[in-house]
């Protein structure tokens, strides 16, 4: 208990964390999912804190780069490419996906006799490519930021730690399907070439540009200028939060309930904020979203 009291301390970014956590995890165990899966999580975020913790431990983190004068250019990068992600999201499901166009390509590649998982994630990853990951990109080749300082660098023991984290998120897919929770999963009815195939088309859909906007440009570059990290964090993670709230809303969800549902968004990205902070790189990030969203989960009773 002593040393887990000293590692929060030690780790400013813990504190608000896990407080926050905590707190929308009652919220959600009062409202919607009751306690049994409020404790399973609390258990969960803990194994996933430590985890992150002791895999990075070692060589001293890569400190964030700070140019002199350079506040004006990264909160510039920081809110241009919120902006470009809002208005990006927004377009796609208030004008793109409503006019049929996602199922019109799923239609068309379905007919060339791509199988059909693979079409419709063929079919997303033609939209958030061009409308989402793209901006991001072009923003920060504009504001002459190196891929380094948005965390595009990897190294071998964060890219390990991204796999043993999907790994268990993969884990925990497999026994809820066992369980009956969640019998819809990508994976249970397609082969292992196909299930490849559409992870892959699905890292480019949400693992990769989310990974890259929110924790690489926005929390990695308001991180040197708002003093605790812990605030960085805040805001990436409520905008990350946000960002899904037009998905909601486009599917009849009153704006009151979208915000609350957009609310759990906190949830894992606390985590991925805190993935990111430990070892400044959106690759091990970018590959445990990737699996949660259609192979595994990240929290018993939350879907992914």
């Amino acid at each position: 208990m002593a040393r887990a009291v000293a590692l929060v301390r030690g780790h400013p970014l813990l504190t608000p964390l896990l407080i926050v956590y905590v707190a929308v995890t009652m919220l959600a165990a009062i409202f919607e999912f009751g306690p049994s899966h409020a404790l399973v999580n609390l258990v969960l975020v803990a194994a996933y804190v430590a985890l992150i913790h002791f895999a990075t431990e070692g060589p001293p983190m890569a400190v964030p780069t700070v140019r002199t004068l350079g506040r004006s250019r990264d909160i510039g990068l920081a809110i241009t490419v919120a902006v470009l992600q809002m208005a990006g999201v927004v377009i796609a499901w208030f004008v793109i996906i409503p006019h049929g166009v996602l199922a019109a390509w799923a239609a068309d590649l379905r007919g060339a006799g791509v199988p059909a998982l693979i079409a419709a994630k063929a079919a997303n990853a033609a939209l958030t490519v061009p409308l989402l990951l793209l901006p991001t990109v072009v923003a920060v080749v504009a504001f002459r930021f190196r891929p380094r300082e948005v965390g595009l660098t990897a190294s071998f023991r964060g890219l390990a730690l991204g796999v043993a984290l999907a790994a268990i998120a993969v884990g925990l897919g497999v026994g809820e399907v066992a369980a009956g929770i969640n019998p819809g999963l990508l994976w249970q009815s397609a082969s292992l070439s196909v299930v490849t195939a559409t992870i892959t088309l699905q890292s480019l859909v949400n693992g990769i540009p989310e990974e890259l906007t929110f924790r690489g440009v926005i929390f990695g570059r308001l991180m040197p200028w708002l003093g605790r990290p812990g605030n960085s964090l805040a805001i990436s993670t409520m905008v990350f939060g946000l960002y899904h709230v037009p998905s909601y809303l486009a599917s009849g969800t009153s704006l009151g309930l979208a915000l609350a549902i957009g609310l759990f968004g906190l949830l894992p990205g606390l985590l991925f904020g805190y993935l990111f902070y430990r070892t400044r790189s959106i690759w091990p990030g970018a590959i445990w979203h990737t699996s949660i969203t259609g192979v595994g989960v990240m929290f018993i009773g939350l879907t992914p």
